[in-house]
């Protein structure tokens, strides 16, 4: 048996992976345009042209067949103005899965909410339709349903549940842009769907962010959200004018897409179906390849999906094939035999250092407020679970070769085999 490379062993790989960001002549280009135009912001003045900003949102509006979309900030700032258009705010309850990135946590927070932590489904690890259900109270307003690394919510189910208790649904929808679901987009099935365009992302700008919606009321109340409650105006202003119009309609904050941003993700948008189907067709093949090795599962998802995009890779390393280790050490030892980047998954949120709402006063909004923001309150099994096991990496390796796809799987095979070799973590 080959010693892992953990233990000095030779790796399964070596040289280097697909690098990400992606980037070309024409991102120069688009950034050189940019610099050169007198705009560089959508509050900067009129030059005769519309914005990058509006090209990308029609360009990504008409991407998910949907009319409308809002670029922002970053994915965390969509979600904050999905949720203060649907009109959640001050003791209303937003659910949210016990496994994701803090942010839908906490842009339910920073609207004055209560985020109702609920399991996962151990196959999917996104929402559990039914711990959704048991998760119901007069106080739910909402549910932001996390598409999570290669699976997506089993949205038919939830959206029945949803319809059933007059509660609205915002996908979160950064880390799937592109999948489909019952012959729709990801994102296109809720009342809103939010995306972040931050560097690790399918589509990215560094930072940057969008909320779509097929609502034309959501519509107008998030552009002026994003805009310190200003719109664009329906007429063509005069050279030199501002774009916005103050319509006193709604208060809003800055979190608004520069031009630059907006200039790199027309670049990218232009390349994101044939890199999607590159992924998934490594994917696949990937996924067959693990399967046959015993022990290491693919994460799952709903049948009724038909094209899914990959945020990261996820896979199930069974403590009893893997002699004990939890996903930590077999992280490490993988590492070591491709020269890849894998780590466990998000913690579960009650777990998680950044998730910590009572560390700021500015949340206690009276003592009953403040005890339900306390998240060690719910008990997440499923997704504490999934931490322990599973190891991930980022899709940026899935735009590889079939032979580097053989060498992941080799690598799941050898330091299976030799799992009593990986030098386990002091708890």
């Amino acid at each position: 048996m080959s010693a892992l490379a953990i233990r000095g062993g030779t790796p399964v790989r070596v040289g280097a992976w697909p690098e990400w960001p992606a980037h070309g002549p024409s991102t120069e280009a688009a950034l050189r345009a940019v610099l050169s135009s007198g705009r560089w912001s959508v509050s900067g003045a009129w030059t005769g042209r519309i914005t990058r900003e509006q090209e990308f949102a029609r360009a990504y509006a008409a991407y998910n067949r949907v009319p409308y979309c809002v670029p922002t900030a970053n994915g965390t700032s969509s979600l904050v103005i999905a949720l203060e258009s649907l009109d959640v705010g001050a003791g209303d309850e937003v659910i949210v899965p016990a496994m994701t990135w803090v942010a839908p946590a906490t842009a339910s927070v920073n609207v004055n909410a209560r985020p109702v932590i609920v399991d996962v489904d151990p196959r999917t690890l996104c929402l559990d339709v039914e711990k959704v259900r048991a998760a119901i109270t007069p106080r739910t307003r909402a549910i932001i349903a996390v598409h999570l690394y290669g699976s997506m919510v089993d949205m038919d189910a939830l959206l029945a549940l949803a319809r059933a208790h007059d509660l609205s649904v915002i996908e979160d929808c950064a880390q799937s842009h592109g999948s489909v679901q019952g012959g729709k987009r990801a994102g296109t099935m809720g009342d809103v769907g939010c995306f972040s365009m931050h560097q690790g992302k399918v589509l990215t700008s560094g930072e940057g962010g969008a909320a779509i919606t097929s609502d034309a009321r959501l519509f107008r109340r998030m552009e002026q959200l994003r805009a310190d409650g200003r719109r664009y105006l329906e007429r063509q202003p005069h050279v030199g004018e501002t774009q916005l119009e103050e319509t006193a309609e709604v208060q809003g904050s800055n979190y608004c897409l520069s031009e630059f941003q907006a200039a790199i993700l027309l670049d990218g948008l232009a390349r994101l179906e044939e890199q999607n189907r590159r992924r998934a067709e490594n994917a696949r093949y990937l996924g067959e390849r693990l399967a046959a090795i015993g022990g290491v599962i693919p994460q799952a998802r709903p049948r009724s999906v038909e094209e899914q995009t990959y945020y990261h890779y996820l896979a199930r390393c069974e403590a009893d094939a893997f002699a004990g280790r939890g996903s930590a050490d077999v992280s490490r030892a993988l590492e070591a035999e491709l020269g890849l980047w894998v780590h466990p998954p998000y913690p579960a949120l009650p777990n998680h250092k950044l998730y910590v709402p009572r560390t700021k006063r500015r949340y206690r909004l009276g003592e009953e407020h403040w005890a339900a923001l306390d998240p060690s309150r719910f008990a997440v099994p499923i997704a504490a679970q999934a931490h322990a096991e599973c190891v991930v990496f980022h899709h940026a390796a899935l735009l590889g070769t079939k032979a580097d796809m053989d060498a992941i799987a080799d690598a799941f095979a050898k330091v299976k085999a030799a799992a009593d070799q990986i030098p386990m973590t002091k708890q």
